[in-house]
């Protein structure tokens, strides 16, 4: 049996392979992919080569939404027809490792690492909006760890998808989230979802942040992982605030906080890495409801395989704007 896969054969580089899968056995499913979409910052990292753990060549991707063709006599709680989320991975070439290996258009394997969407027959508009769970599920553990109140003023550094999720979810909560962001056409897009946002390289960006929170900031959510915007708006924040850093911190030379600034104020630095189950089901149940837009996030739909490498020269070049990147898999 054999799928198309995305391929990075070495750093900035990708193209498009065929796998040779193997035949089903008793204790494995077979999934049809239906649609996959890009994590932005992840990929992009791997793609550089700079992503901890890479290796090339590599299949790339952890977004992944598919529907179960088959089961094998040994399998428990999945069945033919079923909307499953996940990626398993077991091709016949070994020199092509995974890097979580969602851009599949078919897999076989065991049921590990599957999680249930739906039954029903699946609604390929709303599959293309959960198939962001995993990073839309970062913004959502980032928030359940900050535990945002009714009227608590939250600045959040980076207007990616995680950064505009987060201000969502913590307006959800009542308090009152402002982005910082550079990009002016993200800063357009931010604006048009009706969030507040200040462009980071605005010389008054104190001053604003000031007029929005005179008190302070209760809450500083950094995903970017720039040290100069953090220790800057540290400078803001209340004696007590909460600091999230969840962005990714690869150079050690440049991502070095001013921690005597945070200790001065006595502010409580979080961390989390990654989603749980709990997470998982809080952000399907959100993008599902309505309750957070992600319409507005999706700037691009390619067909897969054919039209595939167009995301990732998006991706690559960052030209023309590009956010949300999902591939309907033919």
């Amino acid at each position: 049996m054999k799928t198309k896969a995305v391929r990075f054969p070495e750093a900035n580089k990708y193209d498009v392979v065929e796998l040779t899968l193997d035949a089903p056995g008793a204790g494995d499913i077979a999934v049809k992919t239906l649609v996959t979409a890009i994590s932005p910052g992840t990929e992009r990292w791997i793609l550089r080569g700079k992503h901890v753990g890479t290796e090339f060549p590599c299949v790339p991707g952890y977004h992944r939404i598919g529907i179960v063709e088959t089961c094998g006599a040994d399998v428990t709680g999945f069945k033919p027809g079923d909307i499953v989320y996940g990626s398993g991975n077991r091709w016949e070439e070994t020199d092509i490792i995974s890097m979580w290996g969602a851009h599949v258009g078919y897999s076989v394997s065991s049921p590990e690492g599957y999680t249930l969407i739906s039954s029903e027959s699946p609604d390929i508009p709303m599959l293309s909006k959960c198939a962001f769970i995993i990073v839309v599920g970062v913004a959502n553990r980032g928030i359940n760890a900050l535990q945002p109140q009714e009227g608590e003023h939250i600045a959040i550094i980076g207007g990616g998808i995680i950064g505009i999720c987060a201000a969502q979810l913590s307006a959800l909560r009542g308090a009152i989230p402002t982005v910082i962001e550079l990009d002016q056409d993200r800063i357009a897009l931010i604006e048009k979802m009706g969030i507040n946002v200040i462009n980071g390289a605005d010389p008054d960006v104190l001053d604003k942040i000031k007029e929005i929170s005179p008190d302070g900031l209760d809450i500083l959510y950094d995903s970017v992982g720039h040290a100069a915007t953090t220790d800057n708006l540290v400078t803001q924040m209340k004696s007590g605030s909460r600091l999230l850093l969840q962005a990714q911190y690869f150079d050690k030379e440049r991502c070095a906080l001013d921690i005597d600034a945070i200790k001065i104020k006595e502010i409580t630095i979080k961390t989390t890495i990654g989603i749980d189950d709990k997470d998982f089901q809080e952000t399907l149940d959100n993008i599902s409801s309505g309750r957070l837009d992600i319409d507005s996030l999706i700037t691009h739909c390619f067909k897969a395989p054919g039209d595939v490498l167009k995301g990732y020269e998006l991706l690559d070049s960052g030209k023309p704007f590009n956010l949300g990147i999902v591939f309907e898999w033919e």
